[in-house]
């Protein structure tokens, strides 16, 4: 019996490999400068006031049911330790801090790791300590770092999808999925059998022209072969794939994962699906970065992503998860404040379709779209992590959707709607571009209450300036991983039955219609872990967990060499609003 599917897009955006100099510490991650100019102001203007009409009624139209926790992160493999932790005692707590203030609010995260450095990947019992002066790409763990996985998942109720090397495929090179399947059980979710296989040509095969999906397909098989094999890989069938990266012409989007679903749908639980509307893959013209963000910041609605509709054909339960680098890779458009607006609206595009998952890519120190990264090796200090505006979009997310998993989502909709959404693009520090949305109320409702996502312009850089709900994460190499300042909401009165909301230019306003679900910070605090130098990161809320041994900077050994190298691949996706309302049931 086949299981059911789940549909994993992996949405990458243009992760450009620039040979841009880096002006702030050396890495991308960090670097200031801001060579683009707001996206012009749209002429005409649009209504700035105008009726948001709920359908109280139950609409059938709306997106099937999401969890809050649709919209996470992908983990670049090479990172795991410089992120996660390197055993189960030794876990980052600024790491276990960020993903409970997500899981507070929108339930039990389902992130990945994987990426390109997956290929490279393999374990050892273990490792010789590190040398002074080495620099050198290291892709070697030991068993300890799934243990360090499992103490996330026991403490926080993590659910993984990991990547599977396929670098070596005679014979695949199995121990870090055998690992896998033993200590994390159910927390589990899929294997993915390769990353950008199209690619391989380029990286780890013969790049002759002689690597067709015809070879990959056997390749594929054979591996399917070796793990129904291993008597150590116990859950069969959770395999995904066919993680198709769309930046070769001679591979043709539909064709294979036609013939891959067709061919391999009894092993596999997840259609994993690449999308590019803009495409910055190597020896492409690439984009505009000045062009891409202009377009990032317009709302072209959901229904676009056609591989995502294609692959939910094969699924009798759809579970889409999209590891995306939302709009990555582009220096002054993915470290901006407008790619974490447009991170929330994809997301919640995503969850109108189904999308179960959503995942925003980690690429590293060289990377300008990381939602969060670690400091680099030679910070030692505690809250030395930074969070950027896709971070602030984890929380945004969640508390849209909320922790009862049984969101749906339709764009500018209907159902018993209890969450508004809307989105306003326009940088206008003067307010003539503010709109009023006019919210129509619940019977017998004569108040909501508003939280809004904040920064001064759409390419504003500089973390600080990042709010949600009136709290900060702080500027560079200033965060623990848990938001500081006081919780803020605002409560707009109604009058005759429509609740005028006003929205910034740029802003993204959360609209409660009732205070049910409604995330509160002091009444229900997230469960937290205290960061010094090599100190033990007990829990200090109401959960209780698994203790772990916090380490407050970034590894002073080969990994940060790694992680500033992992700028990885690709993910462009296009598109966004002036003004959306996405209605959450």
């Amino acid at each position: 019996m086949s299981p059911s599917r789940s549909l994993v897009a992996l949405l990458l955006a243009a992760a450009a490999h620039s040979a841009r100099a880096q002006t702030a510490e050396g890495y991308g991650a960090y670097d200031p400068t801001q060579p683009h100019t707001v996206p012009p102001l749209p002429n005409p203007a649009p209504a700035l006031d105008f009726p948001v009409q709920l359908d109280f009624g139950g609409n059938p139209t709306a997106g099937p049911e999401v969890a809050g926790s649709s919209l996470g992160v992908s983990i670049e493999m090479v990172l795991a330790e410089d992120i996660i932790g390197s055993s189960g005692t030794t876990v980052h707590p600024e790491f276990l801090n960020f993903v409970s203030q997500i899981k507070s609010r929108g339930g039990s995260p389902h992130w990945r790791l994987g990426g390109n450095s997956q290929e490279l990947a393999y374990v050892v019992d273990s490792v010789e300590a590190h040398q002074p002066g080495m620099n050198t790409l290291t892709m070697v763990y030991t068993p300890a770092i799934v243990d360090a996985m499992r103490t996330v998942s026991d403490a926080l109720d993590m659910h993984w999808y990991i990547g599977v090397t396929m670098n070596v495929t005679d014979p695949p090179r199995l121990q870090f999925v055998e690992l896998a399947q033993q200590k994390l059980g159910d927390y589990l979710v899929t294997m993915q059998l390769g990353n950008e296989p199209d690619l391989y040509e380029r990286k780890f095969r013969p790049n002759d022209g002689s690597y067709t999906p015809e070879v990959y397909y056997g390749e594929i098989q054979h591996m399917l072969d070796t793990m129904n094999a291993d008597p150590l890989i116990t859950r069969k069938n959770i395999n995904g794939g066919p993680s198709q990266c769309n930046c070769n012409g001679d591979w043709q989007k539909i064709d294979v994962m036609s013939h891959y679903l067709d061919t391999f749908r009894s092993s596999i639980n997840t259609v994993i699906v690449m999308e590019y509307p803009t495409n910055n893959c190597p020896g492409s013209s690439g984009a505009e970065p000045q062009d891409y963000l202009n377009s990032i910041t317009k709302h072209t609605g959901g229904g676009r992503y056609s591989a995502v509709g294609f692959g939910g054909r094969f699924s009798d339960e759809l579970e889409k998860a999209k590891a995306h680098d939302l709009p990555s890779g582009f220096l002054g458009v993915s470290d901006t404040f407008a790619a974490g607006m447009f991170s929330v609206d994809v997301a919640m595009q995503f969850a109108q379709n189904g999308v179960q998952h959503s995942m925003m890519h980690l690429g590293g120190q060289r990377a300008y779209y990381n939602p969060f990264v670690n400091p680099p090796a030679n910070s030692s200090a505690p809250h030395k992590w930074t969070i950027n505006s896709q971070g602030y979009s984890l929380l945004v997310t969640a508390e849209a959707l909320g922790p009862s998993g049984k969101a749906r989502v339709q764009d500018l909709k209907d159902g018993q709607p209890v969450r508004v959404m809307l989105i306003n693009y326009m940088t206008d520090a003067s307010g003539a571009h503010d709109f009023t949305a006019r919210v129509s109320a619940p019977a017998g409702v004569s108040e909501v209450y508003v939280r809004y996502l904040r920064a001064e312009s759409t390419i504003a850089k500089t973390p600080s300036g990042y709010t949600w709900a009136g709290q900060t994460y702080g500027g560079y190499f200033e965060s623990d991983g848990i938001p500081t300042g006081e919780q803020t909401t605002e409560t707009v009165q109604c009058v005759d039955g429509a609740c005028p909301v006003k929205v910034p230019a740029p802003a993204v306003a959360l609209v409660f219609l009732t205070k049910t679900n409604m995330y509160d910070a002091v009444a229900n605090p997230a469960q937290t872990w205290s960061v010094s130098p090599g100190s033990s990161a007990s829990p200090t809320g109401s959960d209780g967990a698994a203790g772990a041994t916090g380490t407050a900077g970034g590894k002073t050994g080969a990994a940060s060499s790694l992680s500033s190298n992992a700028h990885v691949g690709a993910l462009a996706l296009g598109g966004i609003v002036l003004g959306l309302a996405a209605l959450l049931f």
